[in-house]
C-alpha cells in the first residue's frame, strides 16, 4: 500500500511539471521571480485564575498571571511558466517556553488540480475539521487553558501525573490525530472545491516530525492514512453550512491492532448566529492511553466588529497512569470546559477579547490505585490581544 500511494503520487506530480520547471536549483529555470512572504501572529493572554481540587492542595496557583503565543512564518513561493505555483512554509517558535523551535516546515505544490502538501504539518483530518464556533483566543477546544489551571502533565506537591495527553488527544481536542502523530513528514492532497464539496487524502511512514531518521516499522506504528470530505454551502433562505468527515488509520506491529480515529462536525450560520460542533474517537492506540472520546458545542453572534461565543468541550480517555496501576477495566480521566467570551476586531490585523472560563480535570482513580482521582479544577477570568502580521 505504501508503494503504491508514493508511486501514484509522483507520477501526478510529474505529469504538471515542464523539464524546465524540473531544474529548480540551476538558473536556467524559466519561471516568475521568487516571492518571500513573512507573516505570524503575537498572541498575549492575561488572567486571573482561581484552581483548586485535591491535587493542588497546598500549592498557591492563584493570582493573575500572563502567557503568551509567538510564531514567525516564512513563504516563500513562485509560479512556473506551466501556471505550478511552488511554495513552502517555515514557522519559527517566538515563545522561550517551547522546546520545538521549528514548529512546521513544509513545501506545497497547487494548481487547477488542487494542492499537494509535503513536509512537517498536520493531516488532512486535523486541517479540514469543522468545530463549534469559538471566538476567544484562548479557545476551549485547543487544552490552551492549562497554562492557568495545571490539568496536564505533573501537578501537586506530591508531583503526581494527571492528564498528559491532552495535546492532539481526545482529552483536550476534536483536532485529533491518530496516536497523536503531530505534524509528522507525510504528503497530503487537497482536492478542488466541487461545488462546495471537497476532499483529502494524507500519508506518512512514520509519526516521527522534524527528523529523518528511518524507523523501524516492524517495532513501531507506520503507514498512517487520513481521509478527509468537507462541505460549504447555502441552504437558502438566508442560511449556509459547513460540514466534515474524517477517518484514519495507520499499521501497527505484528500481533497489535490497526489504530483508527474519526470524527464529524457541523456548523450552521444565519443572521450573524453560528451554531455547530463536532465528535471524535480515537480506538486501539496500544499505548494504555489515548483512546477515547471528544465532543464540543457551541454558539457564536457577530455583529460588525464584535463576536461572542459560548463553547463547551468534554473529552475523556483512558488514564495511562493508572491503567497499569489498577489493572482493571480501563479507569478513565475527563475533561469539561465552559467558555464564554466576546473579542473586538479593530481590523484584519489585530483585535481584543475577554473571557471567562471553567476547568474541571477528573481522574476515577488516583496514582496508585488508590484514593478518588488527582482532580484539578479551576476559573479564569481574563483579556487578551492577538496580533497577525
Amino acid at each position: 500500500m505504501r508503494n503504491t500511494f508514493l508511486c501514484t503520487t509522483a507520477l501526478v506530480l510529474a505529469s504538471g511539471v515542464s523539464a524546465s520547471a524540473m531544474d529548480m536549483g540551476g538558473k536556467d529555470v524559466e519561471a516568475g521571480s521568487l516571492s518571500l512572504g513573512i507573516g505570524g501572529y503575537f498572541e498575549v493572554l492575561a488572567g486571573f485564575a482561581n484552581v483548586g481540587g485535591p491535587t493542588v492542595v497546598g500549592q498557591d496557583l492563584d493570582g493573575l498571571d500572563f502567557k503568551q503565543d509567538v510564531e514567525i512564518h516564512f513563504s516563500p513561493s513562485m509560479t512556473l511558466d506551466n501556471g505550478l505555483t511552488i511554495g513552502a512554509h517555515v514557522e519559527l517558535e517566538g515563545s522561550s517556553g517551547t522546546a520545538d523551535t521549528i514548529d512546521e516546515a513544509y513545501m506545497t505544490i497547487s494548481g487547477n488540480f488542487g494542492k499537494f502538501i509535503l513536509g512537517s504539518e498536520n493531516s488532512v483530518g486535523y486541517k479540514m475539521t469543522v468545530a463549534a464556533p469559538d471566538v476567544t483566543h484562548i479557545n476551549v477546544n485547543s487544552g490552551s487553558t492549562t497554562a492557568f489551571v495545571p490539568y496536564s502533565g505533573t501537578a501537586g506537591t506530591a508531583g503526581v501525573s494527571v492528564g498528559s495527553d491532552i495535546f492532539r488527544g481526545t482529552l483536550g481536542t476534536t483536532y485529533l490525530e491518530n496516536r497523536r502523530n503531530n505534524d509528522a513528514q507525510r504528503i497530503s492532497y487537497f482536492s478542488p472545491d466541487f461545488s462546495g464539496f471537497s476532499f483529502g487524502v494524507s500519508y506518512a511512514r512514520d509519526g516521527n516530525q522534524d527528523s529523518n531518521g528511518q524507523l523501524d516499522c516492524n517495532a513501531i506504528t507506520c503507514d498512517y492514512i487520513d481521509l478527509a470530505v468537507a462541505y460549504s454551502g447555502s441552504l437558502g433562505g438566508g442560511a449556509d453550512v459547513a460540514l466534515s468527515a474524517r477517518w484514519g488509520t495507520a499499521s501497527a506491529p505484528v500481533g497489535a491492532t490497526d489504530p483508527e480515529v474519526w470524527g464529524v462536525g457541523a456548523n450552521v450560520s444565519f443572521n450573524g448566529i453560528t451554531i455547530g460542533g463536532s465528535y471524535a474517537e480515537q480506538k486501539d492506540t496500544g499505548l494504555n492511553a489515548q483512546d477515547g472520546e471528544s465532543w464540543d458545542f457551541g454558539v457564536a453572534y457577530a455583529n460588525g466588529p464584535w463576536s461572542y461565543s459560548l463553547t463547551y468541550f468534554h473529552g475523556e480517555n483512558d488514564d495511562n497512569e493508572n491503567y497499569i496501576a489498577v489493572g482493571a477495566a480501563n479507569p478513565i480521566e475527563e475533561l469539561d470546559q465552559v467558555l464564554l467570551g466576546a473579542t473586538y476586531r479593530f481590523n484584519s490585523n489585530f483585535a481584543m477579547g475577554g473571557y471567562i472560563a471553567d476547568v474541571d480535570f477528573d481522574e476515577q482513580v488516583s496514582d496508585g490505585g488508590a484514593g478518588t482521582g488527582d482532580d484539578v479544577d479551576g476559573t479564569i477570568v481574563g483579556i487578551s490581544m492577538r496580533l497577525d502580521f
